[in-house]
């Protein structure tokens, strides 16, 4: 897909406060990161760069007709105490 929007929706200014790259946190070890058309890397490194160590385990796409998609992690569980403090 191309990140140049349609004629009909006009150019998406990343300044004006909405944000190409977005992270939800569910409570229960799941994050949520939902990228827009036009995110550059720095986009997606900035929002990555918070995140704790976790695992990719699914993706959809936002919405029908969207471009947007959604990445979903899950933290990694703390091993420490299991390998002994390490």
């Amino acid at each position: 897909m191309s990140s140049i929007p349609s004629s009909g929706r006009g150019w998406r200014n990343p300044y004006e406060g909405r944000p190409f790259v977005t992270l939800v946190h569910s409570g229960d070890g799941l994050f949520d990161l939902t990228m827009t058309s036009g995110a550059s890397l720095r986009d997606l490194v900035d929002v990555t760069a918070t995140l704790p160590p976790v695992l990719f385990v699914d993706h959809w796409r936002a919405s029908l007709g969207d471009s947007a998609v959604v990445l979903r992690f899950r933290a990694l569980p703390d091993l420490g105490p299991l390998l002994g403090g390490f």
